[in-house]
């Protein structure tokens, strides 16, 4: 299963180059209608890797440790075509990733986190989606594709707003 593809020829030139020159070795291009004369005009344009458009998170600026936040992931699949939506977090009270996994919901799904019922000072997450066939995507992920998991720090509300109301004067 390919989850991501780097487009090779915009962002290392001379790598396009070594490919067009192995498929040339292998007779690749040799058995279609292309001389060699055009090979080098050749642009071979592979998808860039997909940011995973089809599930979307945006995080929360601040989460405040006395009071219930919400966690929240949207998705652009089909209903039927979901297996099984999970939210993995952690926290320093709990140093494994809990799966937390979602009833099948239309397009939103969403985890509440009571900090008052399990105290933490940060929590680490990451949503998953798999699909029938066998996908999986992830969020959120950075520009290689490799999934990099939020970690957000659960603020004492008191602090956080007089810092706020400092920085405003």
């Amino acid at each position: 299963m390919i989850i991501g593809i780097i487009n090779v020829s915009s962002s290392h030139p001379f790598k396009g180059l070594i490919i067009k020159r192995f498929l040339l070795l292998y007779g690749l291009l040799l058995c279609s209608s292309i001389s060699s004369q055009q090979i080098d005009t050749l642009d071979f344009k592979l998808p860039a890797f997909s940011f995973t458009p089809k599930v979307f998170h945006h995080p929360s600026r601040v989460l405040l440790n006395s009071k219930i936040f919400e966690l929240e992931v949207f998705t652009d699949f089909p209903k039927e075509d979901i297996r099984q939506v999970s939210l993995f977090y952690r926290t320093d009270a709990a140093p494994r990733y809990i799966e937390h996994l979602f009833e099948q919901n239309e397009k939103r799904y969403v985890f509440r986190f009571n900090p008052k019922k399990t105290p933490a000072v940060y929590i680490t997450y990451f949503f998953t989606v798999s699909l029938n066939n066998g996908s999986m995507y992830a969020t959120p992920v950075d520009s290689s594709g490799t999934l990099v998991p939020i970690t957000k720090y659960l603020l004492d509300p008191a602090e956080y707003y007089k810092k706020r109301s400092e920085i405003k004067n």
